[in-house]
């Protein structure tokens, strides 16, 4: 690796062997006349993910944890590992072009202020895939769930990004992390990823923190990454569920007003017990159910983090 780097490259990968010898080719293709670090942090892959990489890519950074530590946590080793002034992340089952690095670059050079920016994502089927998000509220997740879209940003969840002439919007709140350039100065101002978040709701705290402290999030049009989505997380479908609750109760919990989960949780059952009973379709019927234990695993896990935080939180005002 060069001191001199341009850009860090930072994989995470869990049990995804084949898509993320893909996505290293697609990096090394789109970044052949540019100086990078390359970071693969494996979490614990039970698929010789670790060993391919090591044998077909050796010019490659590799940390192999011991368990899966989550997202948010193998991003803060990779990005530590490291020393480019700017940071891409990548999920293991997306594959960048050119044209995407080069559009993130030069959003990031042409506005000092820009600390993340994304690009368009696309399935591997062609379809545009929504990764610009307004952030979360107690009821707008609700609303979207519901398919209920009203034309207020604070009631809505998604966002249509408004390209300017460069093709670039930076009144984004975050985007996706499948795809996120990151700047270091950025991040040396705000902190890494909190690594409570082990999965999900990691990226939208970083931007809102981002935001706290001046700096823009953009969305680049001119650059597209094809994502397969979902290619660790439906390895546990239940479990990513919880996980995906728990992420946006703590969200809430961090950045909104007390009780606002509470009130999250709330408009949720509401959406999926009227889903689950409603819909015609036996697929989405059983989805909704599933949702619904998942909401209600989630927030039981997320009143017993409270109930024994409680004790030492009295000790400690004692003590004090």
């Amino acid at each position: 690796m060069s001191p001199h780097s341009q850009v860090a490259v930072v994989v995470v990968s869990y049990n995804t062997r084949n898509l993320l010898l893909e996505c290293l080719s697609s990096v090394v293709a789109a970044t052949h006349d540019l100086d990078i670090e390359l970071i693969v942090v494996d979490n614990a892959s039970e698929d010789g993910s670790y060993e391919a990489v090591r044998d077909t890519y050796p010019q490659a950074i590799t940390i192999r944890n011991p368990i899966n530590v989550g997202f948010g946590s193998a991003c803060n080793q990779g990005i530590t590992a490291t020393s480019a002034p700017l940071i891409l992340l990548l999920n293991s089952d997306a594959r960048i072009t050119t044209e995407a690095i080069q559009s993130m670059r030069g959003c990031m050079k042409n506005n000092e202020r820009c600390g993340a920016a994304g690009c368009r994502l696309i399935s591997t089927s062609g379809v545009e895939l929504s990764n610009t998000r307004n952030f979360l509220t107690p009821v707008n997740q609700a609303l979207e769930t519901a398919g209920i879209k009203l034309r207020s940003r604070r009631l809505r969840r998604s966002y249509e990004p408004k390209l300017d002439r460069s093709l670039v919007d930076c009144s984004v709140d975050w985007i996706d992390g499948a795809c996120l350039m990151l700047r270091r100065a950025a991040l040396n101002e705000i902190g890494l990823f909190d690594e409570r978040f082990f999965m999900y709701s990691e990226d939208e705290d970083l931007c809102y923190r981002l935001g706290k402290r001046g700096w823009l999030v953009c969305y680049c049009g001119g650059g597209t990454v094809v994502h397969h989505g979902a290619a660790s997380s439906k390895q546990n479908k239940v479990e990513m569920l919880r996980q995906f609750y728990l992420s946006q109760m703590l969200f809430l919990s961090k950045h909104r007003s007390p009780g606002s989960s509470f009130f999250y949780v709330i408009a949720m059952r509401v959406v999926l017990g009227l889903k689950k009973l409603m819909l015609r379709d036996r697929h989405r019927r059983e989805l909704a159910r599933e949702q619904l234990i998942a909401l209600k695993e989630a927030w039981a896990l997320a009143e017993q983090a409270v109930s024994r935080s409680r004790p030492a939180s009295a000790m400690g005002s004692q003590l004090g």
